[in-house]
C-alpha cells in the first residue's frame, strides 16, 4: 500500500455532534467508513457516564501533539450525568478535527462502530477514557505504519497509579509480530491501546456487538476484531512504543474479580463464535481445549459464555446451536477422571 502524501500546516478545529443509530450484529458485512480526507490518524475515544474519568483523559489526549493532521472522535453512549452537554462545550485547541457522536443503545461495540463510521484517517486508533497516552503516542503509532506491511498494532498499557491492582495491563517491552492467519490470545493486544489500517476495517467488518462492555458477554470484542484480521490476511505487530497509562478508579478486590470474571465470559463467547466457523474451527478449538485443561474455574466461566452467546446469537440455525453445544459438553469433561468418562460413554 503506497502512503498518501502529507499535508503539512495546521488546520482549522472542526467540531460536528451527530447522532448515531443501532448497528447490526452481523459482521461479515464490510463498513462503510467516510472518504478520505487530510487526516492521518483518527484516534476513537467512546464513553458512558464517566465525566469525570473523561474530563481528566480528555485534558490529555487535547494536548497530543502530531506531526501529522489527525482526528480526535468521541462517543458518548448514552450517558446520563451530562456527558454530552459537556462534550458539545469543548472548544479544542487548533490543528485537531474534533468530532463529538452519540450512540443512544449501550454497548462498547455499538459506540465502537458508530466512531469507526465517521472516521476519516488512513489509520483507525482506539483508546478509552481512562487511559492517558503518552506524548509522543500518536507519532508511535505513525512510525509504526510508517512500515507498509505492518496492517495493525497494539502497544504498552501501563498502570497510571503504581498503587493500584494490575486490570488489563500490556507491559511487554519487545515487539512482536503476527503474520497473516496466526492465532493471537486475548490479552496480546489490548482495546485501550490498538491501531488498524482503514483498509482492514473495510475487509473485516465492524465489531460484534454480542461483544464488549455494555453486551450479553461483557468483553472481548477487541480480541474478536484483531483475529478477525489475523485471520482476513494481515499482518499485526505488539510494538512497545505507543503507551497508554491505566487509570481504573475502582480497582478493589471484589472489582479485580469481576473485570476477570467479564473477561472469562468474553472469551467464551469469542471462541465458540470462531468454533462455529469452518475454516477457524480446529485453530480456535484446539486452542481453547488445552487452556480449559490447563485452568478449570476459568474454563468454566468461559464455557458459560459461550451459551451465552449461542443463546444470543439469531444469526446461527438450529443444527449449529446444537453441534456447538455438544462439543462443549465434551469439553467439560476433559478434567474429570478416566473412570468417570468410561462410565459414562
Amino acid at each position: 500500500m503506497v502512503n498518501k502524501p502529507l499535508i503539512s500546516g495546521s488546520r482549522a478545529v472542526q467540531s460536528r455532534a451527530v447522532s448515531v443509530g443501532s448497528e447490526l450484529h452481523e459482521c461479515a458485512e464490510g463498513l462503510r467508513l467516510k472518504p478520505l480526507h487530510s487526516e492521518r490518524l483518527s484516534l476513537i475515544v467512546c464513553t458512558r457516564n464517566r465525566l469525570p474519568q473523561l474530563k481528566t483523559s480528555l485534558g490529555g489526549i487535547l494536548q497530543l501533539r502530531c506531526r501529522a493532521p489527525w482526528q480526535l472522535i468521541v462517543v458518548d453512549n448514552g450517558s446520563t450525568d451530562g456527558t454530552w452537554s459537556w462534550l458539545r462545550s469543548l472548544a479544542p485547541p487548533r490543528g485537531v478535527a474534533f468530532e463529538v457522536l452519540q450512540e443512544p443503545t449501550p454497548g462498547k461495540s455499538r459506540a465502537l462502530n458508530a466512531g469507526v463510521r465517521v472516521a476519516r484517517g488512513e489509520v483507525l486508533a482506539f483508546t478509552d477514557d481512562d487511559c492517558y497516552p503518552t506524548r509522543s503516542y500518536l507519532n508511535d503509532l505513525l512510525d509504526v505504519f510508517a512500515s507498509p506491511e505492518i496492517d495493525y498494532c497494539g502497544g504498552r498499557v501501563l498502570l497510571h497509579d503504581s498503587t493500584a491492582l494490575p486490570l488489563s495491563l500490556v507491559k511487554s517491552g519487545s515487539p512482536l509480530l503476527f503474520p497473516p492467519k496466526t492465532f493471537v490470545p486475548a490479552g496480546t493486544i489490548g482495546g485501550n491501546n490498538m491501531a488498524f489500517r482503514r483498509r482492514v476495517l473495510e475487509t473485516t467488518g465492524p465489531f460484534d456487538v454480542l461483544l464488549g462492555v455494555g453486551s450479553v458477554t461483557r468483553s472481548a470484542e477487541d480480541t474478536d476484531l484483531i483475529f478477525r484480521a489475523s485471520w482476513g490476511g494481515f499482518t499485526g505487530l505488539y510494538a512497545p512504543a505507543p503507551t497508554v497509562m491505566h487509570q481504573h478508579l475502582n480497582a478493589t478486590q471484589f472489582e479485580f474479580a469481576r473485570v476477570m470474571r467479564a473477561y472469562d465470559l468474553g472469551r467464551g463467547a469469542y471462541y465458540i463464535k470462531h468454533i462455529l466457523r469452518k475454516p477457524t474451527r480446529m485453530l480456535v478449538g484446539r486452542y481453547w481445549y488445552w487452556s480449559i485443561r490447563a485452568h478449570k474455574l476459568r474454563g468454566a466461566r468461559e464455557v458459560l459464555g459461550a451459551l451465552i452467546y449461542l443463546w444470543h446469537d439469531r444469526v446461527l440455525g438450529r443444527a449449529q446451536r446444537g453441534a456447538a453445544v455438544s462439543w462443549i459438553r465434551r469439553c467439560l469433561r476433559v478434567n474429570r477422571s478416566t473412570k468417570e468418562v468410561q462410565r459414562e460413554s
